[in-house]
């Protein structure tokens, strides 16, 4: 009896030892409100924000999808002038795998989790909740899954929520990612909110149109490319900002006393999204200073731009007549580079050659408040004080690599935000205005997608169909409000656009992708930029697949790119 006992009455052992979480987050627990998914979904925002637009390190975003190009050079912590094909290795976790590799598919994994999640039976969604939330999801997947393939080519598809190890991966081939990626966004224009409707925060119907037009140019579906752009350009409540506006559109560039324009509106603090007036704006990604979540590693509050692309003018040396040295600026000056670093030097492609091609002394885009090439001393402890630099032809030391590459170049302002830093980075007794403690940042908040750039994918587009008066039109567009002169329909090839986004888009978009995209990375880096084009290989045009995932892989193949 005592045995038939401890039979019927034993405890069912699965239900026993069935864990339910209460004090603490699981899986289980944590995708069943609508509150959660908003959480989860932001968190994707999050980090693409961290992962490819803040980051100072010479090996991430957004430095390493810039440098090593037609129009910037590699410097910083990784050598002027260094053999880049020597770098770009399979086994070099640091420049193949940290940069993209591995923050795309950290994305896409939680993507499908809010995708797999949402469209079951386990949570509180409402159907609309349900739709909208998926959407977000499959916008940043395909977002991820194109920004591989224009690096990699072909990569792994991976579609669903990933609960167990997995060691069989395969590559698709880049067209089939580029498919998946149009779909995933196909599906996201449909339920996205309208660009009237979402807040700066969040993203927008006319954004997944964006996206899709780049795609659809890489699958060569040239009408398609065309539909999406136009759907972008031709929303009634988008076009390119002409008229001055913003916080500081009544303010010359205080020191020096600069004329100041459009394109310079475009990049000062608090102008950047829709409810400050910017029809331009499509996606805007956020920062703000000392505000939790807000960016605020390292003081935060905006992007690193200044440290890594400003020169580090502070540093720079002018001679005294008696043998002596005094620097241009007694501390980092917020109207003489801020607290730059110089950590990445744009090109004499890009300097020169670039704007030469373009209306040198017309192309607002290249005046003298938005590319500053030359600096006004103002140290009492120098001779100089007062006088400028190479207008006065005075003699700055010119003689270490760090001189000429680091501490004196051009500076592109929309690194910066001079005078809008905050209170805390001034120097409460400075010996002249604008003397900073600490900068480093733009404090601003940043464009991933801008409807100047719609308009050269719909020229690429064009062009790809055959339509060079169609690509020139569009191209003017861009021209026109930069004050440039017009282009002819018979000047357009795929080199010109890539010039001209070169001039629109310098320090905004990832350059690395657009020329691996298009295969011109090896070819436009060897002639515009030796120093670092001429150690390239020609397998380049795609980097290598990390070995470290080849070699994980023991139950497929995960092929390599040739060449490697």
């Amino acid at each position: 009896m005592l045995c038939m006992l401890l039979v019927f009455c034993a405890c069912d052992e699965d239900d026993f030892l069935k864990t339910e979480p209460v004090d603490f987050y699981s899986p289980e627990n944590s995708y069943v409100s609508s509150a959660d998914y908003e959480a989860a979904v932001l968190k994707l925002y999050n980090r693409v924000r961290d992962d490819f637009f803040s980051s100072a390190g010479s090996n991430m975003f957004p430095n390493v999808g810039i440098q090593g190009t037609d129009i910037c050079h590699l410097h910083k912590d990784i050598g002027f002038g260094t053999n880049l094909s020597s770098l770009l290795l399979p086994t070099n976790n640091s420049l193949v795998y940290d940069p993209l590799w591995r923050p795309a598919y950290r994305i896409i994994f939680d993507a499908n989790v809010i995708i797999e999640r949402a469209n079951s039976d386990n949570n509180e969604l409402t159907a609309e909740e349900k739709a909208a939330y998926t959407a977000e999801a499959k916008f940043f997947r395909g977002y991820m899954l194109k920004m591989l393939a224009n690096l990699f080519g072909g990569v792994p598809l991976v579609l669903s929520e990933t609960k167990s190890p997995k060691r069989d991966y395969t590559r698709a081939s880049r067209a089939e990612v580029y498919q998946q990626a149009a779909a995933d966004l196909e599906e996201a224009a449909a339920v996205l909110p309208d660009i009237d409707s979402a807040p700066d925060h969040k993203l927008n119907r006319l954004a997944a149109f964006h996206l899709l037009s780049e795609i659809y140019i890489s699958l060569e579906q040239w009408q398609d490319a065309v539909d999406a752009a136009s759907a972008v350009i031709d929303h009634s409540s988008t076009a390119l900002m002409t008229e001055r506006f913003g916080s500081l559109k009544d303010e010359k560039f205080l020191i020096p006393q600069y004329e100041t324009d459009v394109y310079w509106d475009l990049f000062r603090q608090g102008n950047q999204n829709r409810s400050s007036g910017n029809t331009e704006a499509i996606w805007v990604l956020q920062y703000e200073w000392q505000t939790p979540g807000g960016y605020d590693q390292s003081f935060g509050g905006g992007p690193l731009l200044e440290r890594l692309f400003s020169p580090r003018a502070w540093q720079a040396k002018i001679e005294n007549s008696d043998g002596s040295s005094s620097t241009l600026v007694p501390n980092p000056n917020a109207y003489t580079a801020g607290r730059s670093s110089g950590f990445t030097r744009p090109s004499h492609f890009f300097f020169e050659t670039l704007w030469q091609r373009s209306g040198y002394d017309q192309d607002i885009r290249n005046s003298s408040a938005n590319i500053v090439r030359d600096f006004i001393v103002r140290n009492p402890d120098s001779e100089h004080n007062g006088k400028w630099i190479f207008k006065d032809n005075l003699p700055i030391l010119m003689a270490s690599l760090n001189d000429t590459t680091r501490n004196m170049y051009p500076w592109i302002t929309k690194t910066s935000t001079p005078g809008q830093q905050p209170e805390p980075a001034f120097l409460v007794d400075p010996v002249v205005e604008g003397g900073l403690s600490w900068s480093h940042h733009a404090f601003r908040d940043v464009y991933a997608i801008r409807l100047a750039e719609t308009y050269l994918l719909r020229a690429e587009a064009y062009l790809g169909m055959g339509d060079q008066q169609g690509a020139a039109n569009d191209i003017n567009m861009v021209r026109n409000r930069a004050q440039a002169p017009p282009i002819s329909a018979g000047e357009v090839d795929i080199d010109y656009i890539l010039d001209e986004r070169a001039r629109e888009l310098y320090l905004e978009e990832f350059r690395l992708l657009t020329l691996t995209r298009l295969g011109k990375l090896v070819e436009r880096t060897r002639k515009y930029n030796p120093f670092d084009g001429d150690t390239y290989a020609d397998h380049n045009d795609l980097w290598p697949i990390p070995f470290s995932e080849i070699e994980k892989n023991i139950q497929a193949d995960l092929s390599q790119n040739p060449g490697y």
